[in-house]
């Protein structure tokens, strides 16, 4: 009877908001909804307040009574969803088979009778203590995410799976659905810019509290699901968000730029949006490190080939969606579906440790750690100038007539690189001396990326300053050498590259051959002998 009145609320409401004005119980509703225990008035009050959200000050009121903790706790249940429909070129490497098992990570501590910890047990097994009555609804539970212990019967993820009664009119994708699209309409009725487009200090209360290390981190890691309805629904609430948001700058904590680049889908112009809006905006590096190199600058620079960051900058995500999603070889963008299935491979594999934890502990949150730089086999030859490749851009054969937009630009860029490769160091670190401050054994060949990653992270929260007082310059030089490792410095060679001096030397321009006689410089490199086959076109 409960569900059905709160069914004819929402029809009523919903069509007649305007003329029935404020509704003052919407903290009421809102209590209602935290405190029911069956799945079927859970989804009417959530249809209802839907409704409600409609009306601006009903909006003020939901935030007044800490809604929006409420919907937040509820929405990280979509990863607990299973059956959603497959999505188009998705691997193994980024989600485990329907038919395997996905609840086994161990995460779950609860207090047994003896007021001692138990655990940690995954959520399978925290299932099979429930059916036992081993555990209750009374039982103190924890898990990583919580702000500390609680009762069962106040754990969403435990009390909607494990206590409540009743059947559900949504299921966890639907739900989320819904909570999103509450979150991204209350976001507009309070703008981050007035009339007049100017920024709206402080920043309004509904993006504050989304933007709060409780929500934040739980609406980014949606994109995990690879549901397109709730990737692109996350994508818009985060362009809504993060607009003048002071906390713009450290979005990339949260995991959201390897998240987003792991989707699979098509629909990806809101992805294309948030990625310019942000991508050189993160404060991922010290100031001291800080250069005018994009690939510096851009958080996208680890992830992407240069061309790609490049191409996002300079065209706009209209152009970058496009590029994005086809295959191109010419001298501006690189770029196809198998570059972008290993950069999918190589994120999924960077964050394997972090992504089955979902399936047990939906509000598990991701630590961030930087990325080792992704090399694509099909840029081994390349070298990228200005805007362009030089080997495809002097390939007067397949490309004769490609426009070169700043011929003057180009020629200084390409002297600039020319001059920098002729001069050019050894690296101020080795390989082995970067291991050897992480702990791990030099002169074996090399280690996994995942190994470097779990001796950075030990030794980085051993010496912690936070934690550690003393322990200051020895986690700058754990941080120090896994900067290199990630960097493509860890690969570079030791003084200049012949391949890079051979495409540097053929001239792009056509109206300034005189660069062309710099090749006696070549002579100076001791790359004389350099393979013809290393050149797209003939020296002109």
């Amino acid at each position: 009877m409960k569900a059905m009145c709160l069914q004819a609320m929402a029809i009523v409401y919903g069509r007649c908001h305007e003329e029935i004005g404020p509704f003052n119980d919407t903290a009421f509703m809102v209590r209602k909804l935290e405190e029911c225990e069956n799945r079927t008035e859970r989804d009417r009050l959530l249809q209802f307040i839907d409704k409600l959200l409609h009306n601006r000050h009903n909006v003020k009121l939901f935030l007044d009574t800490n809604g929006v903790r409420v919907l937040v706790d509820l929405v990280t249940l979509a990863h607990l969803h299973t059956q959603r429909a497959y999505v188009p070129l998705q691997t193994s490497s980024l989600e485990a088979s329907p038919d395997q098992q996905r609840d086994t990570e161990k995460e779950w501590y609860y207090g047994n009778k003896d007021k001692e910890r138990d655990g940690p047990y995954s959520f399978g097994e925290m299932k099979e203590l429930w059916k036992e009555s081993t555990i209750h609804q009374k039982t103190r539970c924890w898990a990583q995410g919580m702000e500390g212990w609680r009762p069962l019967e106040q754990i969403p993820q435990l009390k909607w799976q494990l206590m409540a009664q009743g059947m559900s009119l949504m299921n966890e994708s639907d739900m989320a659905t819904l909570i999103l699209n509450i979150f991204i309409r209350m976001c507009e009725f309070y703008p981050s810019r007035d009339a007049e487009n100017a920024i709206v200090r402080p920043l309004p209360r509904a993006k504050r509290l989304l933007s709060e290390p409780n929500a934040l981190p739980h609406i980014v890691q949606l994109l995990l699901t690879f549901d397109p309805s709730l990737v692109e629904r996350v994508t818009k609430l985060l362009n809504i968000i993060l607009e003048d948001n002071p906390q713009l700058p450290r979005a990339f904590s949260t995991g959201v730029f390897f998240f987003i680049l792991m989707y699979t889908g098509s629909n990806i112009l809101p992805i294309a949006k948030f990625l310019k809006y942000t991508h050189m905006k993160q404060s991922f590096r010290p100031d001291e490190q800080q250069s005018s190199d994009i690939m510096q600058r851009s958080i996208l620079g680890q992830l992407l080939p240069e061309a790609m960051v490049c191409f996002l900058e300079n065209h706009g995500s209209v152009k970058f969606s496009e590029t994005f999603l086809g295959e191109f070889d010419n001298p501006e963008a690189i770029w196809n579906g198998e570059m972008r299935r290993m950069m999918i491979e190589k994120i999924a594999a960077h964050i394997a440790d972090f992504t089955p934890r979902l399936q047990s502990n939906t509000r598990a949150t991701y630590q961030y750690c930087a990325m080792p730089v992704v090399r694509y086999k099909q840029l081994e030859d390349e070298l990228f100038c200005n805007i362009y490749y030089l080997r495809h851009l002097c390939d007067t054969l397949r490309f004769p007539d490609w426009p070169i937009k700043k011929p003057v630009a180009l020629l200084k860029d390409v002297l600039e690189e020319w001059k920098k490769e002729v001069d050019k160091k050894p690296p101020e670190m080795s390989v082995d001396q970067a291991y050897d401050a992480l702990g791990l054994k030099t002169g074996v060949g090399g280690h996994e990326e995942n190994v470097v990653r779990k001796a950075y992270f030990k030794l980085a929260q051993k010496y912690h300053p936070d934690k550690n007082p003393d322990g200051r310059d020895r986690f700058e030089a754990v941080n120090k050498a896994y900067e290199f490792l990630c960097s493509k410095n860890a690969k570079r060679t030791e003084g200049p590259d012949p391949v890079r001096i051979v495409l540097l030397l053929q001239d792009p321009v056509h109206s300034l051959p005189e660069i062309c006689r710099c090749t006696a410089a070549v002579q100076v490199c001791g790359v004389s002998d350099v393979d013809q086959d290393h050149s797209a076109g003939d020296w002109r």
